[in-house]
């Protein structure tokens, strides 16, 4: 007995100190930022949807304008997949407001300009849960590699694919509720959109939208890349006789 209360208090000792020791940093701690939502951008859909709500915006920003007097042209900064879809798509639903556009060159603009951030810290856990499943859809689960984690076969078939099939709920609940709807959970790999007004060197109104996205489909926010340099030219050596 004496022993397991001496032991208990060399724990509670060792612990005072180590918290203590912790009370001492002369930085601040590193808190978290309060839950909130981010869309993720899997789709064409998803860039109309952006298009439609931008679209909405610049027309109610311009309401007050004389009809058809200054008249839109639509500008993006470079030529990647994203902004020559969205640019498209905008094009319509500002035609569907109301709102004049030109395709040449005007005193009003609406500048399209995106950005990829790419954080290289570790990724996202995707789930929170260390199961032998793989997740489907909305709370289905099948079991891999039976063989592996089930060799024994201790268990009937039919129960074993019961239990591996209600991990996979648990998995997809846990999931839902700490990493949202989007399939896949959050990634290291965002991109920004921002769409500006301008009338000359005055910014008129602008709009800042951020989006998860994939790591693979970065390149379509991205411009493409330069072309080769040419080849240089073969020289021609001339022989001479004497």
């Amino acid at each position: 007995m004496f022993r397991r209360a001496h032991s208990a208090t060399v724990v509670a000792l060792m612990a005072g100190v180590l918290l203590g020791g912790c009370s001492t940093l002369d930085v601040p701690r590193a808190d978290n930022y309060p839950a909130t939502g981010q869309k993720k951008a899997r789709a064409v859909h998803h860039w109309e949807v952006l298009a439609e709500d931008v679209a909405a915006r610049v027309a109610h920003k311009i309401a007050d304008w004389p009809a058809g007097e200054y008249p839109i042209q639509l500008v993006a900064d470079d030529p990647s997949s994203f902004n020559q879809g969205f640019v498209k798509l905008l094009r319509v639903h500002l035609l569907d407001h109301g709102v004049t556009l030109s395709a040449v060159a005007t005193q009003v603009q609406l500048r399209v300009e995106t950005q990829v951030v790419q954080h290289e810290a570790q990724d996202f856990v995707n789930s929170p849960l260390a199961l032998p499943v793989t997740t489907l859809g909305a709370g289905v689960g099948v079991i891999y590699d039976w063989q592996t984690h089930y060799a024994s076969r201790t268990l009937l078939p039919g129960a074993a694919t019961g239990i591996g099939v209600g991990l996979g709920l648990v998995a997809d609940l846990a999931r839902y509720h700490t990493q949202g709807a989007a399939a896949g959970g959050p990634t290291r790999t965002e991109v920004l959109v921002t769409t500006t007004l301008q009338n000359g060197d005055r910014y008129l109104a602008g709009s800042a939208d951020l989006y998860y996205i994939e790591r693979a489909d970065a390149a379509l926010y991205l411009p493409p890349p330069p072309p080769p340099p040419p080849a240089p030219a073969a020289k021609v050596w001339k022989v001479v006789t004497p």
